[in-house]
């Protein structure tokens, strides 16, 4: 991998803990007595999350998160509180990074490298995850959401825009840039079609984009946590 100048991350799932985020902030739906366990909600709340996506490719984050919660709550039979969802919508920027998450991004950006965020996300809510994410190691050297593409991934257009603006701001070609992620449907699989190599994080316990991935298109390389992916660039740039 000492070949990469330029690493595109997906954020939430891979450097923050999305799930628990969202489930410290489903509790208005867990505590239902009806309520299903937590993989089934996560699976429902995944599909129809990337249904409204695919719809309004426009639509902000948060809005989207508000909707994905009342169709959740639909689907599931379950009682829907206005005031829950719009807290729902305005959850992302309180959900927790992994522990391992900002010590690999600075080992990663001491090796020189280019650390870019393409996330399915609202610039907004990203302000408020970068502060859990930039600590004592600097800033990320590119930020691109769907809110300025106007695109959710697995949506090609969002993995172009990345390109496009390593080229031009950077001088980084496709073949030196590597895209690192938890969500196989999200990034793996749109990363491989745009010739690209992906290294997997695979987050234990992963249920949003990657359960019922498992035979899609496969990673270039898989690592159980930012801390085993840091430590092997760090053995490939060396030369170890």
């Amino acid at each position: 991998m000492e070949q990469y100048k330029a690493l595109v991350f997906d954020c939430y799932g891979t450097l923050i803990d999305w799930e628990k985020g969202m489930y410290e902030s489903l509790q208005s739906i867990f505590e239902q007595k009806t309520c299903p366990d937590a993989g089934k909600v996560f699976t429902t709340l995944s599909a129809i999350e990337n249904r409204i996506q695919a719809e309004d490719k426009t639509m902000v984050y948060p809005a989207v998160l508000k909707l994905a919660y009342k169709s959740l709550a639909g689907e599931l039979r379950l009682w829907a509180d206005d005031d829950a969802a719009q807290a729902f919508g305005e959850s992302v920027g309180k959900w927790p990074a992994f522990p391992d998450s900002a010590d690999a991004l600075g080992k990663l950006k001491g090796l020189g490298l280019k650390l870019i965020i393409l996330s399915n996300v609202d610039n907004g809510s990203f302000a408020e995850t970068r502060k859990k994410l930039e600590k004592g190691w600097g800033s990320f050297d590119g930020i691109y959401t769907a809110e300025d593409i106007g695109s959710y991934k697995p949506d090609l257009r969002n993995f172009k825009y990345a390109l496009e603006s390593l080229d031009r701001d950077f001088d980084i070609s496709p073949n030196e840039v590597l895209c690192v992620a938890n969500s196989r449907l999200h990034d793996v699989e749109p990363a491989h079609k745009m010739g690209l190599k992906a290294a997997w994080i695979n987050r234990s316990g992963a249920i949003m984009g990657v359960k019922g991935r498992e035979d899609s298109s496969k990673p270039d390389w898989t690592f159980n946590t930012m801390a085993e992916f840091a430590d092997a660039i760090e053995r490939d740039k060396r030369g170890d």
